[in-house]
């Protein structure tokens, strides 16, 4: 088991199917795979769901916005540039998987032009 430090978190959503609620957690096997996956953890009546996939350690956390302008600068310390801007909001999070030490990178934004 990895041992980084840091806030570990398990993601975990709910939704409903035809009157059925179905929670998800965001789930990777690491060793190699970096793809990540949905774990099904309402539907286990005999076999408890396998959590130690599910957890994540919080490495490091960046709005998007300041990701943007953060690359904006350094595109003019370069002397490239474009007048058009676009607006992003939203987290860029960066995860290590608990269990193999894994990098998982991910963004959550809302664009606005």
């Amino acid at each position: 088991m990895c041992s980084a430090q840091g806030d570990e978190v398990v993601l975990q959503s709910t939704f409903t199917s035809q009157e059925e609620h179905v929670k998800l957690c965001l789930a990777a096997e690491g060793f190699g795979s970096r793809l990540c996956r949905l774990e099904p953890t309402s539907n286990c009546k005999n076999v408890p769901p396998d959590l130690s996939v599910c957890g994540f350690v919080l490495a490091q956390c960046l709005s998007v916005r300041a990701l943007q302008e953060m690359l904006a600068h350094s595109e003019n310390l370069v002397g490239a540039g474009g007048s058009h801007r676009t607006l992003l909001y939203g987290q860029a999070v960066l995860f290590l998987h608990s269990y193999s030490g894994m990098v998982s990178q991910h963004i959550c934004m809302h664009i606005k032009n």
